[in-house]
């Protein structure tokens, strides 16, 4: 576990917010002394998270600095707090039925919120599991497949939407039908070259973009687009990843499985050597609710840095959605929290507690990882 210069910088932002905002508020709860995931990834041992009862958090500060007369929340010892497990992609929430997109090719109207039912219990079992967020988003059977819609893993009357939707792109063989345009893949890419010229690339945003194998992704990059999407990912060896460095680029991988391909891991860990962020899906509910940790588990055996492999848990997943306070602990976001008995990058890792939007969780009967089966 480590400290940076950015991560100091990020105390002293913290340090700044308790000074101003949490001085005598009778209200606040603090948790303490815990090792913390950082924006940036890196942990830092020996922490004080206070949380207003707002919901927020109020300050990240060293666990000696913080205020005795605060309710406390004594953390194990070796356990590490993180922002909430993001599930991108899936269809918590919804029967991926109620995903299909329509036969329009262009589509700009679909929105996956209408597909959303907050009242079912699988939102409050995934978050007992520590996954606070699920993001959805229509089947990539056009071009354009409407807009995504992330909310906050809560079983209720209504829903409680954390991010704003984003424009969902396709171009990959599941565009191709028989019975419309395009039938080809040269058609494809000729209808996705003046979508761009037309006004894709021309200060719009750039979304997320499904091109899952080696040829979609190798077309993908020859379009000019003036701000890359989110490129969500599987690939092979054949995927020139190499090409991404430098492009500032954002790429939505897995889920890995332990008997799955490991060339879709290698060219995750080949792009992440770019420079290329990565971001993991966890598929549910279709999957179990450990898929998430496994495939940053797994990239890590492969070689991908400790630090990335926790970015892509917590805050790359809010950066594809544009999702304001969510995804990191620090002065201003939500205080969404989980409390891992040991590092999340470890298989063996337990969920002790969770908070979300500053509550306390009842965990009695989900102190350990199991499987979200049957929860549709």
């Amino acid at each position: 576990m480590k400290s940076g210069n950015r991560w100091w910088l990020w105390i002293l932002t913290g340090w700044i917010g308790w000074c101003t905002t949490v001085e005598g508020s009778e209200n606040s709860v603090v948790i303490r002394p815990v090792a913390v995931v950082a924006p940036d990834g890196s942990i830092c041992e020996q922490m004080a998270v206070v949380i207003h009862s707002d919901g927020t958090i109020a300050a990240v500060i060293p666990a000696d600095q913080a205020d005795p007369a605060l309710t406390t929340v004594h953390a194990a010892a070796g356990s590490v707090l993180t922002p909430g497990l993001h599930d991108l992609f899936g269809a918590l929430g919804c029967g991926q039925d109620a995903l299909l997109a329509g036969t329009v090719l262009f589509d700009s109207q679909l929105d996956a919120a209408a597909a959303f039912d907050p009242t079912t219990g699988a939102l409050e079992r995934a978050a007992r599991h520590g996954i606070l967020y699920t993001t959805v988003a229509a089947v990539p059977s056009g071009i354009r497949n409407g807009s995504s819609a992330t909310f906050l893993c809560k079983s209720d009357a209504t829903a409680h939407p954390v991010a704003a939707g984003r424009p969902m792109y396709a171009l990959a063989d599941s565009v191709l039908q028989s019975s419309r345009e395009p039938t080809s893949r040269s058609a494809m890419v000729s209808l996705w070259k003046d979508f761009i010229v037309e006004g894709a690339g021309q200060n719009r945003d750039p979304g997320v973009l499904f091109c899952p194998d080696a040829i979609d992704f190798r077309q993908s990059l020859s379009l000019r687009w003036k701000s890359l999407p989110v490129l969500v990912h599987q690939g092979d060896a054949r995927s020139p990843v190499e090409r991404l460095a430098g492009k500032g680029a954002l790429m939505v991988v897995g889920p890995f499985l332990e008997d799955g391909n490991p060339a879709a891991v290698a060219t995750a860990v080949r792009a992440a050597r770019t420079g290329t962020e990565l971001a993991f899906r966890g598929g549910l509910p279709a999957a179990p609710a450990n898929h998430l940790r496994g495939s940053a588990a797994i990239a890590v055996a492969a070689g991908l840095d400790g630090d990335a492999a926790r970015r892509a848990l917590f805050s790359n997943p809010a950066r594809v959605v544009v999702g304001h306070g969510i995804g990191v602990i620090e002065p201003g976001a939500r205080a969404d929290l989980v409390l891992f008995s040991a590092d999340p990058l470890d298989p063996a890792a337990r969920v002790l507690q969770v908070w979300r939007g500053g509550q306390q969780l009842g965990m009695n009967t989900f102190d350990s990882i199991r499987d979200l089966g049957g929860i549709r």
